[in-house]
């Protein structure tokens, strides 16, 4: 089954389902408690972002949906946070390379815009 995405010029493309699961990697991300940064994998579906310690079962999941996105600027890391909506956890994350962190936001993003549940608001990538 193929759907249908926005590009950032308005234009629309044709992809598989297949390509729709195809974000998947491994990031950092802050622990909750140590605030360290400990490496995960992680994968969106669903309009989901499941992460866990290895790439055959990533246990906890992230609703997409309506989920804040920003770009932090810090000392030279390429970090990020995801805010759940209605939720009051916010996640950091972080990537290995500038161009790594835009794929995975892009990624995000377009994984929000393609939910039938996304919000109104548009989602927009730095």
């Amino acid at each position: 089954m193929a759907g249908t995405s926005a590009t950032s010029n308005g234009a629309t493309e044709k992809r598989s389902e297949e390509a729709k699961e195809a974000k998947r990697g491994w990031l950092s991300k802050k622990t909750i408690f140590t605030r360290r940064w400990k490496p995960a994998w992680f994968q969106i579906k669903d309009s989901r972002l499941y992460y866990g310690g290895n790439q055959k079962n990533p246990l906890k999941s992230i609703s997409l949906i309506g989920a804040e996105i920003e770009a932090l600027e810090q000392d030279g890391g390429f970090d990020w946070t995801i805010k759940p909506q209605g939720s009051k956890r916010t996640f950091f994350l972080r990537a290995g390379s500038a161009e790594e962190q835009q794929q995975w936001m892009m990624a995000i993003c377009e994984e929000q815009m393609s939910s039938g549940e996304h919000a109104s608001n548009a989602c927009v990538v730095q």
